[in-house]
């Protein structure tokens, strides 16, 4: 069931939304995962300008019913094919097919940003700036990452860990620190909360019945500590602009 080649580009959108199935380790983390964030956009989003910067097949913007107005932007046109379907019955959904870095958007329009899976995949940097120039006063911007701490991401990023992950050369990055990003947000935005869950670590698919129970027990021990130190598989952030 690949939905990525070897260069991380999505080459189909059905077996992306059907990555639970491959394995017990997927299907545990989405179930933690998807839910609560579509829980979050489905409280954020009232009478709200949405904009899904990276928004794949529409999974998470999907939640937001009752938007004013939705901007789904992404640079793989099978994903964002796949959005479309799935959108097809929201009257008031622009799709972008970019890079996102090209301004189709005016300045200062985004009420709620969603920016979820895209930071491991281009300069946090410049994405930051885009934020920045989406967003107003009161705009709040969601934040869904890699976490470097996570023992699965370390073990794949062991030898990749360059300043904010991986960019040699223009590579793809990997994961990236929970620090550098909120140090990204911290002059101009406020961070209202975080959140990380999804304790796993690497484990052959036919004994993945038998870790999870540890990656269970393992999340809710460490569950009191996340905020402080995170292990989860990723981390979630909710910026307010100041």
């Amino acid at each position: 069931m690949a939905y990525q080649d070897k260069n991380l580009k999505y080459i189909d959108a059905a077996a992306y939304d059907k990555r639970g199935e491959s394995s017990i380790l997927e299907k545990y983390i989405l179930g933690l995962w998807q839910p609560f964030l579509k829980n979050k956009i489905r409280e954020l989003s009232n009478n709200k300008i949405i904009i899904d910067w990276g928004c794949g097949t529409g999974e998470y913007v999907f939640a937001a019913k009752m938007a004013q107005k939705i901007y789904c932007v992404d640079i793989s046109d099978i994903m964002l094919a796949g959005a479309k379907e799935k959108l097809k019955y929201f009257s008031k959904v622009e799709f972008i097919l970019s890079s996102g870095f090209n301004n189709e958007i005016p300045d200062g329009i985004g009420e709620l940003v969603l920016t979820i899976g895209v930071w491991e995949y281009v300069d946090p940097i410049k994405l930051f700036k885009e934020v920045k120039r989406l967003t107003k006063r009161g705009s709040l911007v969601l934040v869904v990452f890699p976490n470097i701490y996570n023992d699965l991401n370390w073990m794949r990023s062991i030898v990749k860990m360059f300043p904010f992950g991986r960019s040699p050369a223009g590579r793809k990055k990997t994961a990236l620190r929970p620090g550098f990003i909120k140090n990204l947000f911290k002059r101009d935005f406020t961070l209202i909360e975080s959140a990380s869950f999804g304790n796993v670590s690497f484990a052959p698919k036919q004994m993945q019945f038998l870790a999870l129970p540890i990656w269970k027990f393992c999340d809710w021990l460490w569950a009191p500590f996340q905020k402080f130190f995170p292990l989860g598989i990723n981390v979630y952030y909710l910026f307010e602009r100041k």
